[in-house]
């Protein structure tokens, strides 16, 4: 008698809680917030731009109450058809980091009032839209400070657009760190391979030791051309170490990890995103890396220190 009563009445226990559990899992997901991200059309595994801004992601959602997930442009795939997947898909927070998803953000933003999109690259603003460019020439300067330092030969070269805010910074940085140190500067399309090892070539033969070049293929040919001769090379856009790791001395970096966990940490805990357009030194969202040259480390840090002090300080 007692054995009939006794098994039905575990049965629904059962069912209560495991009933509970199932509500108990509903309620997390609803609680955590849906992020996704559209990578570039070099997608993930690139070893730079998108496997960092991933980082960043992971990091939020290891320690933060959010779900991520990403896609990827490719011909197939266009900004506007990822970005409206990603709202079906019941995204609360949605990321682009190229310029070239200005325009579909623009028209996503508006249609999507609701969903929160960051524009990296952009000076988009808006209601639900906040656009934000890294600040490359402090990230140029800073290469620039590092080469200056590092030259035997008081020569320095740079591969890239002569508008480059990059050019710029390094410029400047190489300027006032040695007065006797002579920048050389051949003109190429980021994207430009062929011309990366060709102008890596030429500096390397007018006895440039120390080379930088903008994110993207040409930077990458320049870094292969400056290993084969044994010259030091600065990497940029991510930390470039992997190309060349007995030559790039430092990199250039876009630290778009750091910047996406410091706002999506500011979402979840219901505050807004910064108002400015431009993020730097002092949101910690451009620097260098490591320096990756023993020999050098030292005495490369602390110039390198010093001046990222005196940049913050000025802004």
């Amino acid at each position: 008698m007692h054995k009939r009563i006794l098994i039905p009445i575990c049965i629904l226990l059962l069912c209560y809680v495991t009933g509970c559990a199932a509500n108990s899992a509903a309620a997390k997901l609803d609680e955590e917030k849906r992020i996704g991200i559209i990578l570039t059309e070099a997608g993930l595994g690139d070893q730079e731009w998108n496997d960092v801004a991933i980082e960043g992601l992971t990091k939020a959602r290891d320690r933060l109450d959010i779900v991520y997930t990403y896609k990827e442009i490719t011909p197939e795939q266009s900004y506007e058809k990822a970005l409206e997947e990603l709202a079906e898909e019941g995204m609360d927070t949605i990321i682009t980091i190229e310029s070239t998803a200005k325009d579909a953000v623009s028209k996503q933003a508006k249609a999507n009032p609701d969903i929160t999109y960051i524009a990296f690259e952009t000076d988009l603003k808006g209601d639900n839209l906040y656009g934000y460019q890294f600040d490359a020439g402090q990230a140029g300067y800073l290469a620039g400070v590092a080469a200056a330092t590092v030259t035997k030969t008081n020569k320095a070269g740079f591969i890239g657009d002569r508008s480059s805010a990059y050019l710029k910074g390094f410029e400047q940085g190489v300027a006032d760190t040695s007065k006797e140190t002579e920048l050389l500067v051949k003109e190429a399309s980021i994207d430009d391979e062929a011309a990366g090892k060709r102008l890596a070539r030429e500096l390397i033969d007018e006895e440039v030791d120390i080379l930088f070049a903008e994110p993207g293929d040409a930077g990458k040919a320049m870094i292969e051309q400056a290993a084969l001769a044994d010259r030091y090379v600065i990497g940029a856009g991510g930390d470039q170490a992997y190309l060349a790791p007995d030559h790039v001395v430092t990199s250039a970096m876009l630290q778009i990890d750091h910047v996406l966990f410091e706002f999506l940490e500011r979402l979840s805990k219901g505050k807004q995103l910064p108002e400015g357009d431009v993020i730097g030194l002092r949101e910690q969202a451009v620097g260098l890396s490591p320096i990756g040259v023993v020999s050098i480390t030292d005495t490369v840090e602390g110039k390198v220190h010093t001046a990222t002090q005196k940049l913050i300080e000025s802004e």
